[in-house]
């Protein structure tokens, strides 16, 4: 079986863009986790999946788009049988290069909102932009990568057209500065997980008490700020053990800032009922 898009990583830093047209999950990990590094846009033809995004729950039906910032996490998922999706991975430094032009300046407000609807006469628009796209992907050209950008301003320039003020949120001004700090907390988690561990010091970062900041994010999220924590680090444990076989354990557990590989094998055990040894041979 081929590998999907999103997992193809050493591909897609190669090409800059990779197209396809497969299921919106990875079949090889439809029951785990995954962070994909690049920036994916994936459009639904038709079919449903059902996944977390960031560890919450989000849908994705016929003739939605979702637009999936670097470093998320997407799992526990499934997607239906006539599931057919256009899947854009962009190279995570391509990527950086095109949040210079002012098409991609609003790019942060899917950070928390990946996914929204589009009418049947902006999808036919699209579909047609993804046609272009898809030659210059596959068609060698001295021009090519200058020919990508191009197209791909074109194409976030109508997404976020027709996304519009759809997701403005509406919500009392307590639930928007709550969403507000967990997404800075997330934000936080993201460039910070490997060497920060505890929560007093997100609770610093943010200017809060822990107690006042674990009781806003559970509120939000329905888990603790430990909790987010934990399943951060777990994520990527799984991810090194699953796709880093040139690291053994201790180097792992280096890696993610456990001061000791005792540590690391306790909290993981702690976390799934299986050392990271017997998870490595498990896949």
């Amino acid at each position: 079986m081929n590998k999907h898009a999103v997992l193809e990583l050493q591909r897609v830093e190669q090409e800059k863009v990779v197209m396809t047209s497969e299921s919106a999950l990875p079949v090889t990990l439809a029951n785990d986790v995954f962070v994909s590094p690049n920036f994916v846009i994936s459009l639904c033809h038709k079919g449903t999946c059902r996944a977390n995004f960031d560890m919450l729950p989000i849908e994705f039906e016929q003739h939605d788009i979702a637009v999936m910032l670097p470093d998320h996490i997407i799992g526990h998922g499934e997607c239906s049988e006539d599931d057919s999706t256009t899947m854009i991975v962009i190279d995570r430094t391509f990527f950086d290069q095109l949040t210079n032009r002012e098409s991609f300046s609003g790019y942060l407000k899917y950070k928390s909102q990946p996914n929204y609807h589009l009418t049947d006469e902006q999808y036919s628009q699209i579909t047609t932009i993804l046609a272009t796209l898809r030659l210059v992907v596959e068609i060698p050209h001295p021009k090519r990568t200058e020919s990508l950008a191009n197209l791909l301003d074109i194409l976030f320039y109508a997404l976020t057209d027709f996304r519009g003020d759809e997701l403005t949120n509406k919500e009392n001004k307590v639930e928007v500065r709550n969403t507000y700090l967990f997404n800075s907390f997330y934000e936080l988690l993201i460039n910070n997980y490997k060497s920060q561990h505890e929560i007093g010091w997100y609770a610093e970062k943010l200017c809060l008490t822990p107690k006042y900041f674990s009781g806003v994010i559970r509120q939000i999220t329905g888990k603790s700020a430990a909790q987010w924590i934990n399943e951060m680090l777990i994520l990527h444990a799984k991810r090194l053990l699953y796709t880093r076989h040139d690291m053994n354990v201790q180097q792992i557990a280096f890696e993610l800032g456990f001061k000791g590989n005792a540590n690391f094998c306790r909290f993981f055990k702690d976390q799934t009922g299986l050392r990271p040894s017997e998870y490595r041979k498990s896949k």
